[in-house]
């Protein structure tokens, strides 16, 4: 079992953070994005991110050296290894977008550059608490939570070649999974397959056929699911017999209960009492 790490930059509000403001690669709000606050109710408020400051040297030293911690801490709880959130545009990603960082040190400006975070990053819990333990999730095209690449193929497939130099023991693909979302290029998922030699693992509008063709291709070497989990309880059922995915309720994912969470039936053909007789 391994625990994700994540920092989520400047996708946050000052209420979260005892009114301090938040940091980021640059000083550059994430547009029309939106976060939850405590609103002193039972349900979370929902309010629009506000600038942040751009991070110092300092503070870059600090939250490398709280990742660090955190991946210390994380096998002291008794999990496997750690994940490095460097996705959906939370910090480490907004270090590595080209639209999220317009930094003129060593951190910004060239590709080398904005991968630089991420190398340190990565180094730093690596040195902690081995390599092999190590993995990181990226999302080359999403633009969820404000950042978007210029060249994503470019910068995503440098990623891909630095975590491989550094020896992670797997890269996690988040593919854009919007309604509309489109497909990332199998071009794409070749080079990096091409540039990522350890275990490469894919998630996003998953289903079982999708899956299947996936894992047969050879650019993925596992499929995550995580909304359908939600949904589905008995999900390894339903894919082994080819059952239908239940819709979960986006109104549920994030309101901190157990509604919406721990509710799911399984699919009415199957009983947990009953799957020795279905496999």
């Amino acid at each position: 079992m391994f625990a994700q790490l994540w920092h989520v930059g400047r996708v946050t509000h000052p209420d979260n953070l005892g009114g301090a403001q938040p940091i980021s690669s640059s000083a550059i709000k994430a547009a029309g994005v939106k976060v939850f606050v405590d609103n002193g109710s039972d349900a979370p408020g929902f309010v629009e991110t506000t600038t942040p400051r751009a991070m110092t040297q300092e503070d870059i030293d600090t939250v490398v050296g709280q990742f660090r911690q955190a991946a210390r801490n994380a096998m002291l709880a008794g999990f496997d290894g750690i994940e490095l959130h460097a996705a959906n545009g939370y910090l480490i990603n907004q270090f590595l977008d080209s639209e999220s960082n317009t930094r003129t040190d060593n951190y910004g400006g060239s590709l080398e550059n904005r991968l630089r975070f991420l190398k340190e990053v990565t180094q730093a819990v690596s040195s902690e608490i081995g390599a092999d333990r190590v993995g990181v999730r990226l999302a080359p095209l999403t633009t969820l939570n404000g950042t978007v690449d210029a060249n994503p193929e470019q910068t995503y497939l440098a990623a891909a070649t630095l975590l491989a130099e550094l020896n992670v023991t797997y890269l996690h693909i988040a593919e854009a999974d919007w309604d509309d979302a489109p497909l990332m290029p199998e071009n794409f998922k070749q080079g990096l397959r091409a540039a990522f030699p350890n275990t490469l693992i894919y998630a996003g509008k998953y289903d079982g056929e999708r899956a299947r063709t996936a894992l047969q291709a050879g650019w993925a070497d596992m499929i995550g699911f995580g909304r359908p989990f939600v949904a589905n309880p008995d999900l390894p059922n339903r894919l082994r017999h080819g059952y239908p995915f239940a819709p979960h309720d986006p109104a549920t994912l994030f309101g901190g209960g157990e509604r919406g969470l721990t509710d799911y039936p399984v699919y009415p053909v199957y009983q947990p009492q009953t799957e020795q007789q279905l496999a």
